[in-house]
C-alpha cells in the first residue's frame, strides 16, 4: 500500500524567502530572476559573474528587487572584483596591476577608479588574491 499523502504537510511546506518582505513564498506565488550584482565576483568560480539570483513572494516585491538591484550596481566594485579575479591567475603572479588592468580590459581611468572605491572602504583590500600590492 502506498503511503498516506498529507495535504496539510503539502501546504506547510515552506519555500524560498522572499528577498523584500522576508517572507516564504507560497506555492504558485514564487517568483524569481536573475540581477545585476557588483559584488558578486567569485575568485574560484567565474560562473554567473557580477549577477545574483533573487526570490520573491509576488511581482510586485520582485519588481522592488530588481529596481534595487539596478540602482546597487557600482562599477568600481566591479572593476577591483576583476582585478581581484583576475590576479588568481598563475600567468599574473609577478605582473603589475597596470598589467592585470590589461587583461581584464579595464582603462587606466578604470583602474584608478577601482583603486580609490577600495581605498574609501572601511576596510580596503592591502593586496589583491593573487598577492599584489593594491
Amino acid at each position: 500500500m502506498p503511503p498516506a499523502f498529507s495535504f496539510a504537510a503539502a501546504r506547510n511546506h515552506r519555500g524560498p524567502l522572499c528577498g523584500y518582505c522576508g517572507e516564504h513564498a507560497v506555492s504558485g506565488s514564487l517568483q524569481t530572476a536573475l540581477v545585476r550584482d557588483s559584488s558578486v565576483i567569485d575568485v574560484v568560480e567565474f560562473a554567473l559573474p557580477g549577477q545574483r539570483i533573487v526570490h520573491a513572494c509576488c511581482d510586485e516585491h520582485l519588481a522592488v528587487l530588481v529596481r534595487k538591484a539596478k540602482l546597487e550596481w557600482v562599477d568600481e566594485q566591479w572593476w577591483f572584483g576583476l582585478l581581484c579575479q583576475a590576479s588568481q591567475d598563475s600567468s599574473l603572479s609577478r605582473a603589475s596591476l597596470r598589467q592585470i588592468s590589461r587583461r581584464v580590459r579595464l582603462s587606466t581611468e578604470q583602474l584608478d577608479a577601482a583603486l580609490r572605491w577600495n581605498a574609501g572602504r572601511a576596510d580596503p583590500v592591502a593586496h589583491l588574491p593573487g598577492g599584489q600590492s593594491c
